[in-house]
């Protein structure tokens, strides 16, 4: 019977390792040998010139001592290791790795990972930068390009975890990412928002005042204003975050990829390009709408971006502007109105009486009587919702209970532009089956479709996978499979 023949692996990601017939391979040494290896290696897919590669590792030497430079090096080779001639073709005026199913290389595992889309895999495979020992001249751009790699690499894995809330393994990949270039302000900044995330708000911190350490002693600067912005928000993010809704569940929010990313989608919109957006979460009732809208809550207030909510009620339907009463007595919007101006706060006295308790100076609201007042009042009310300097996200819970004036001045909130664009999100929730063909709801989404602002998400059932996890995390158990049947019937 014919022995199969050994099979061999290269790692260059790190340092310089042969494993050959599971065994490592320590004859080879010398730092000429592996950098000659590496090089056939990372060019497999095509032969290379005995003289191309002589001038690449000898550029100062005449083409006459430059390969006899090589024969020697090859002739050191196969002493130290005979067996490289099973992979290495050396006969000829060339030199290849041929493709062979019988040998590898972390370099070429890693390529096909981000290839591939699988970037966890891709970031576990990079064990540091090519051949670091290395300082042949040819291998500095190869270098520099598969790190380039790596950051991409690691960027997108983040970026998939965090979708997922998978923060703690995000967090790893954002260290990772740190450990490969400690002097990327960006990473750090990705780093205190998944610490953040994860409700672990001294180590988002702790996080920053690393950053500020590095740069003042690297370059003589401070961090950026984005970086800046998000640890102002973490210092007072026990201040204003709202409470947890009393609706919302102990237990982590299941399946809702696709809703989640659409959320976090318009979400960036808003935070980078500063475009107000409003996303409409539509869907029979109990089918999880309230549950999605209280998950993003939850992640804005970790990252202290403030954040309200407000609830309509089919009793109160009639009841004008309560959503935003309710709104302008939260947290740190109630507080931050205190620096408009006394015509403002007259007309925001309409709907929030207490303003004329706690300042007996300012002068009372004229009765509404001209069409012109509403627009003041409305104008108003925009200024006291926008007067934080923090993005900001708000949340109307069951929508199609909600009054006229309040569903026209949240079209009017839209597309107010003070002279600073504000960061501002609104989310509704809508139960679609109680939305008649007469409800005002029609006018504000075509409205604000029209103008590019609308988000619509339509939230059906949990499939069986997702409703059988949901059912084992409510149980606190396994259960059994005819069981998880019967419940997602």
């Amino acid at each position: 019977m014919v022995k199969p023949m050994a099979t061999l692996h290269i790692r260059l990601l790190g340092g310089f390792v042969i494993t050959y017939d599971e065994q490592v391979v320590k004859s080879v040494n010398a730092a000429r040998l592996q950098s000659l290896l590496a090089y056939l290696a990372l060019h497999r897919k095509a032969a290379q010139s005995r003289q191309h590669i002589a001038f690449v590792f000898w550029p100062d030497s005449i083409e006459e001592q430059a390969r006899t430079n090589l024969r020697k090096v090859l002739l050191q080779l196969r002493q130290a290791w005979p067996a490289i001639d099973d992979f290495v073709n050396t006969e000829g005026q060339a030199l290849q790795w041929p493709a062979s199913s019988l040998w590898s290389s972390d370099v070429s595992e890693f390529e096909e990972a981000v290839a591939s889309g699988g970037f966890e895999r891709a970031v576990g495979l990079y064990r540091g930068d090519l051949l670091p020992d290395c300082y042949d001249e040819w291998i500095r751009s190869r270098r520099e390009q598969l790190s380039q790699l790596f950051v991409g690499a690691a960027n997108k894995a983040i970026a998939v975890l965090e979708n997922r809330r998978e923060y703690r393994a995000a967090i790893t990949q954002a260290q990772r990412l740190l450990q490969h270039d400690s002097l990327n302000e960006a990473t750090y900044c990705t780093l205190m928002r998944l610490h953040s995330l994860n409700c672990d708000r001294s180590s988002a911190l702790h996080t920053y005042q690393t950053c500020q350490q590095i740069l003042k002693r690297e370059f003589g600067i401070e961090p950026g204003d984005e970086t800046r912005e998000l640890h102002e928000r973490l210092l007072h993010s026990e201040t204003f975050a709202p409470p947890k809704p009393a609706t919302a569940q102990a237990i982590p929010l299941v399946g809702r990829v696709a809703e989640w990313q659409q959320l976090l989608k318009a979400w960036e919109r808003t935070a980078t390009a500063s475009e107000p957006q409003c996303v409409v979460i539509a869907g029979e009732a109990g089918i999880g709408k309230t549950r999605l809208a209280e998950e993003l809550i939850e992640w804005a207030s970790r990252q202290g971006i403030m954040a309200a909510t407000a609830h309509c009620y089919a009793a109160e339907g009639a009841l004008a502007y309560a959503p935003i009463t309710a709104w302008l007595r939260t947290g740190l919007i109630r507080k931050s109105m205190a620096r408009l101006d006394d015509v403002w706060l007259t007309e925001v006295a309409r709907i929030l009486p207490e303003l004329l308790t706690e300042d007996p100076e300012l002068p009372p609201p004229s009765p509404l009587t001209e069409g012109w007042q509403r627009q003041r009042l409305f104008e108003s009310l925009a200024h006291a919702v926008l007067s934080g300097d923090e993005p900001l996200l708000l949340l109307l819970d069951d929508v199609q209970w909600s009054d006229r004036d309040t569903l026209e001045w949240m079209r009017f909130l839209l597309r107010f532009n003070p002279q600073s664009r504000s960061r501002l999100m609104l989310v509704g929730t809508v139960r679609s089956e109680e939305v008649g063909d007469d409800h005002p709801l029609h006018t504000f989404q075509e409205m604000t479709q029209r103008e590019g602002n609308l988000t619509l998400i339509e939230i059906g059932p949990l499939n069986a996978t997702e409703t059988a996890a949901l059912a084992t995390q409510v149980a606190g158990q396994a259960l059994p499979p005819d069981h998880l049947a019967h419940l997602y019937r």
